[in-house]
């Protein structure tokens, strides 16, 4: 059976005033440094048509990615895949007062109304991608490789260099147009929260230093892995090097591979359910999350080097945010994960909901993670033995994420 690809891209970039996710605070957007884009890939085998969307948004929820679901029906599409790079200079992609986390992702509550209007927005520029993208379907050939990631960003407590996985598929279609998939995991986080300009962060500057007629991003395992340590500036100029970087790594890795014919796509969704975490009652979470402001503010007092004192801010938001569940997750009894598993370019991903820590990454299989719904911080046991900041801002229970991993193995075992 004949497999077809098209590929396309609509700019999203938000409105001024528009609020910016990824740090504590409101942060209206003063205008855009780079457009953000949502690209999508549309696959045709036989009458079955799957879309895959990379949105460069901080997450994409699952209201968000089931409204672009239906939207793009109409167009024979089957199945979506949306993914967020999750940028911190970039929006939410959360659609307000809706989804099964509505009450935990609380999102542009100064402005409801015209956050909704946005994600109107980004959802007619995905229909508008995946249009155009059937417009252009046509037989292609695939060819991929598996690598060690550059070292773009590294262990966000220790600073240490982590061996991380990266992938790459190349696509080159029979009138010659070019296509490149790549995912290297890592929190784009270059830019800090003083940065009101959108931006994709350092992805916004790889696409142009490919060879290939648009390039996708995937971000993989990296709920514990950022730029912390690596970046040598908070600005432009280092999101650009940091490109660089990225950019000479991808072409490396794929340059002596051999174009092949595509295997036939296969694909399986599933709901994986999961406990939430236990709350705290109000009170005890006001009383940590004073503490560990008092401990951060001591700290820049006492000079502490950069890198180590925005750790201790990190301890002051996930305080906030456990703070925030007190009072939103009561009412939770359990979680429901939306995963697919599917294969391409003869390799086998599998969608997270969620900021996944890379310890937990066993399966042979690429993970996209920040994609089809968002659980927050998918940690291992160990985090919550060290009391990182992230097990603080998680929804769901300590061993969870364990769990998600036997679950997600025994999917990829019937897929």
């Amino acid at each position: 059976m004949e497999m077809k690809i098209g590929f396309a891209k609509q700019n999203i970039t938000p409105p001024p005033g528009t609020e910016l996710g990824g740090y504590a605070g409101y942060r209206p957007c003063s205008g855009g440094h780079d457009p953000l884009w949502c690209r999508a890939v549309v696959l045709q085998q036989g009458q079955t048509r799957r879309a895959l969307l990379s949105l460069e948004l901080l997450s994409v929820d699952e209201s968000l990615s089931d409204r672009i679901e239906a939207a793009v029906r109409p167009l024979g599409i089957s199945a979506v895949v949306a993914a967020a790079i999750h940028s911190h200079a970039a929006p939410c992609g959360m659609i307000p007062g809706e989804g099964p986390l509505a009450a935990v992702n609380a999102v542009a509550e100064r402005d409801p109304e015209g956050f909704r209007r946005y994600m109107e927005q980004v959802i007619d520029s995905a229909v508008c991608a995946c249009a155009e993208a059937i417009d252009r379907l046509e037989p292609f050939t695939v060819r991929s490789a598996r690598g060690t990631a550059p070292v773009i960003g590294s262990e966000r407590h220790t600073g240490q260099t982590l061996d991380v996985p990266m992938t790459v598929v190349g696509v080159r279609t029979q009138s010659g147009r070019t296509l490149t998939v790549y995912q290297i995991p890592c929190h784009p986080t270059v830019l800090g929260p003083d940065n009101l300009l959108a931006s994709a962060d350092f992805v916004g500057g790889i696409e142009g230093r490919l060879d290939s007629d648009m390039a996708m991003f995937l971000n993989g395992a990296a709920g514990d892995i950022s730029t912390r340590f690596t970046r040598r500036a908070q600005d432009f100029p280092e999101c650009d090097r940091m490109a660089a970087i990225a950019a000479e790594a991808i072409r490396e890795l794929i340059r002596d591979v051999p174009y092949g014919t595509p295997e036939p796509l296969r694909a399986l969704r599933k709901h994986i359910r999961l406990q939430p975490r236990a709350v705290e009652s109000p009170e005890r979470a006001r009383l940590a999350l004073e503490e560990a402001t008092a401990r951060w503010q001591a700290a820049a007092e006492a000079g502490m080097e950069p890198g180590q004192l925005r750790i201790l801010r990190t301890y002051v938001e996930g305080a906030g945010v456990a703070l925030e569940f007190a009072r939103t997750m009561e009412g939770i009894r359990e979680l429901s994960l939306p995963v697919t598993a599917f294969t391409f370019a003869g390799l086998r991903f599998v969608t997270v909901p969620g900021e996944l820590f890379s310890g937990l990454w066993r399966p042979d299989a690429v993970p996209v993670c920040y994609a089809n719904g968002y659980y927050r911080y998918i940690a291992d046991r160990q985090a919550y033995r060290n009391g990182y900041y992230e097990t603080m801002a998680a929804i769901v229970a300590e061993g969870q994420g364990e769990r998600l991993l036997e679950k997600i193995e025994e999917l990829l075992e019937i897929l």
